[in-house]
């Protein structure tokens, strides 16, 4: 892994990090590339990682994360250990681990087809005050007549984000499965909707029609980012074949790295 690319938020601390990791870099023989790099080095926090993973997933190069921000998940380097990072390369003291994508396909109220990836999740949300009707379909088979705010649709990786403070239930980001959560269901004696997460195999085929569309404002967004401008009529949903690279050093674990993260909340504190 002699190309280096080195990806960075615009953060103080984050661009100090660039420049000390970059002569470190060019000193022990490595090069600093913008292209056709062996390894993507972030710099900042999950957001950064995910904004690099958006811009640079069809390179099928690993990543690495050097965490600037608060929460870290995904960097698994802090500032102060950025010089280990020459003997993890050379010594290949590291696990390449790989972790799939969703895909999203659909269609809009105005018959726009749409097709994105998610590292993380996909959320469908209504987005006016009254409540969103759909119709959720499993592996082509009608699954649940659904009244609420919304889903998100979360990668087990994904699951220890949005989906977790909305009711999601932890996933070890090795198994082979993503999750459903549905947002706020409209739980009353008329309507049945789904009510509680579900965690489904990877190979489930997921379709959602949205009940009345041209008159429910539901817009879907991929990690954070909304795909289209236009509402959504239909969405079919499944894992895709494209995988994403996490380069990660030491003797990683998964329990280890939730329970510090997630229960013992062991993140850097934000001033205002």
């Amino acid at each position: 892994m002699k190309n280096i690319m080195l990806f960075n938020n615009n953060r103080k601390a984050s661009l100090k990090t660039k420049e000390q990791l970059k002569g470190i870099l060019i000193k022990n023989g490595f090069n600093i590339v913008t292209e056709k790099a062996n390894l993507i080095i972030v710099i900042g926090g999950d957001g950064t990682m995910l904004s690099a993973i958006r811009k640079h997933r069809y390179k099928n190069t690993p990543f690495l994360g050097i965490n600037t921000g608060s929460l870290g998940f995904l960097p698994s380097i802090s500032p102060n250990e950025i010089e280990k990072i020459i003997s993890i390369l050379k010594n290949k003291d590291y696990k390449i681990m790989s972790y799939p994508l969703l895909e999203v396909k659909g269609v809009t109220v105005k018959g726009n087809k749409l097709f994105h990836y998610a590292f993380n999740e996909i959320l469908i949300k209504h987005l006016d005050p009254t409540i969103m009707e759909a119709k959720i379909y499993i592996n082509g088979k009608p699954f649940n007549y659904f009244t609420g705010d919304g889903f998100i649709i979360s990668t087990p990786i994904g699951a220890t984000g949005y989906a977790i403070w909305a009711g999601g239930v932890a996933t070890h980001s090795e198994l082979p499965v993503y999750q459903i959560t549905p947002l706020n269901p409209n739980d009353n004696s008329i309507n049945r909707p789904l009510k509680t997460s579900m965690i489904v195999p990877v190979d489930t085929l997921l379709d959602i029609k949205i009940v009345k569309d041209k008159y429910r404002a539901v817009i879907v967004a991929c990690d954070g980012r909304k795909v289209s401008n236009d509402y959504i009529s239909e969405l079919h949903i499944s894992a895709s074949h494209k995988a994403i690279k996490i380069l990660r050093w030491g003797e990683y674990d998964y329990f280890d790295l939730y329970k510090n993260k997630i229960i013992d909340k062991n993140i850097s504190k934000i001033i205002f």
